[in-house]
C-alpha cells in the first residue's frame, strides 16, 4: 500500500481510536505510563505491518489487539504471568479484524476524572489521554507552558497509581458522587475541542 495512504489510515485511526487502544492496554497493565507506551508501540507497528499487508478492515481493533499483546508481553517479563494475567484479562483475546471492540474508555474516564484529583489536572489527564491531543497541544489550552502542563500531567499519573485509583465504572452507590466530575470535565473537553489549540482547523 502505498505510505500516504498508510500514514492517512494511521492518523485516522489515531484521531478515532487513541482513547480504545490506550484504556484497553491500561485496563492490562492498571499503569497508565506503561500502557501509554503499549499504545504508542502498536501505532508504531502498524507503520511497517500496513504498509506490508495492507489496512485491516478494523484498524482499531488491530491496534487494541497489538497494545494488549505488548502489555502482555511485558507482565510475562515481569513473571507475573501465572499469578496476575488471569485477574486482568477478562474473556479471549482481541481478534485482529474483530469489529466489535470491547469499550474501556468510560473506566479510563472515571479513573482520569477521579475526586481526589485537581479539577485542572482532571481535564488535562482527560485531554492527553482520552482524547489523543499532545501535551504541547493540552499546555496551549491552559495557556501555560509545555514543562508545566507535563509535570501536572506526570503527578496525575502518579496519583492515579500511589492512591489505587482502579479502572472501573463505579458502583451503583458510588455514581451520585462521581458522575458530576465526569460531566464537568466532559463539557470542558468540549469546550477545548470547540477552538483547538493548535492547526489550521477552529474546530477539532
Amino acid at each position: 500500500m502505498h505510505q500516504i495512504g498508510v500514514h492517512a489510515a494511521i492518523a485516522d485511526a489515531h484521531r478515532t481510536g487513541w482513547a480504545y487502544v490506550l484504556a484497553a492496554a491500561a485496563r492490562t497493565t492498571l499503569d497508565l505510563d506503561l500502557a501509554e507506551e503499549c499504545a504508542q508501540e502498536a501505532y508504531a507497528s502498524a507503520l511497517t505491518n500496513w504498509a506490508e499487508h495492507g489496512v485491516p478492515e478494523s484498524p482499531v481493533a488491530w491496534l487494541t489487539t497489538v497494545a494488549r499483546r505488548r502489555a502482555i508481553d511485558f507482565i510475562r517479563r515481569r513473571e507475573l504471568l501465572d499469578t496476575k494475567l488471569p485477574l486482568l484479562i477478562v474473556g479471549d483475546a482481541y481478534n485482529l479484524d474483530d469489529q466489535d471492540i470491547p469499550d474501556d474508555r468510560l473506566r479510563l474516564i472515571f479513573a482520569c476524572c477521579h475526586p481526589a484529583l485537581p479539577v485542572s489536572t482532571r481535564v488535562a489527564l482527560t485531554l492527553r489521554l482520552v482524547c489523543g491531543l499532545s501535551t504541547p497541544d493540552v499546555a496551549r489550552a491552559f495557556l501555560v507552558s509545555e514543562s508545566t502542563m507535563a509535570a501536572r500531567i506526570t503527578r496525575g499519573k502518579k496519583k492515579i497509581a500511589t492512591a489505587g485509583i482502579p479502572y472501573r465504572e463505579p458502583a451503583a452507590e458510588e455514581l451520585a458522587s462521581r458522575v458530576d466530575a465526569v460531566v464537568d470535565v466532559i463539557h470542558l473537553v468540549f469546550t477545548t475541542g470547540h477552538t483547538a489549540p493548535s492547526g489550521s482547523e477552529l474546530q477539532r
